[in-house]
């Protein structure tokens, strides 16, 4: 059993130092010796815990994927309410922000997650899409609709910010974000589209 303990610590660590690497150097110029070494273990034993880079990349983001997915198919099972909305959003944030190590990678290179995941990768747009389209509410308007995906893009852009982690709690994060999401949900009812 501690022996298991100390394998998901490795990988963890093995995490950790291919973020930093990747977002820091690029996926691709970041090797797997490189990130044994900053680990301190050697490059046999990283292949012992993955076989390929492309392997490790799909088991860092492959848990960002299952965790907001598992947020993301709520959208099929909960009716729209300002209580359920504001829920969904909180758990939507909560997982961003547990993986806002993992944006930058995505961000910076797009085109080895595409390789890594493609079709997984689709499906999170497509549950995205659907989660900013019950966000709008009952019976959207184009405006709601803009509105929703403003909300939910505000919250990309706070985390892209490049804000350092000891400036603001967790805590703290997710209630601004939340805040501001919110407000911006908050338009739909000030200021209802009126049909000509």
């Amino acid at each position: 059993m501690q022996h298991e303990t100390r394998a998901r610590d490795t990988k963890a660590e093995i995490h950790r130092a291919a973020l930093e690497l990747f977002s820091v150097q690029g996926y691709e110029k970041t090797s797997l010796r490189e990130i044994a070494e900053q680990v301190g273990i050697t490059k046999a034993s990283l292949y012992y815990h993955y076989s390929s880079k492309q392997d490790l990349l799909r088991a860092i983001i492959g848990t960002f994927f299952d965790d907001i997915n598992r947020v993301l198919e709520l959208v099929d099972t909960l009716p729209w309410s300002a209580e359920t909305e504001r829920e969904l959003l909180a758990a939507y944030l909560d997982v961003v922000i547990k993986h806002r190590d993992t944006g930058p990678t995505l961000l910076r290179d797009i085109a080895a997650v595409l390789a890594a995941f493609g079709d997984d990768l689709d499906d999170l747009i497509r549950r995205s899409r659907s989660f900013q389209v019950w966000l709008a509410g009952p019976d959207p308007s184009p405006r709601d609709r803009v509105l929703s995906a403003a909300a939910v893009e505000v919250i990309g852009a706070a985390l892209s910010a490049g804000m350092d982690p000891s400036e603001l709690s967790d805590a703290d994060l997710r209630d601004h974000l939340l805040d501001a999401a919110t407000a911006i949900l908050a338009l739909r009812q000030r200021h209802p589209t009126t049909s000509p």
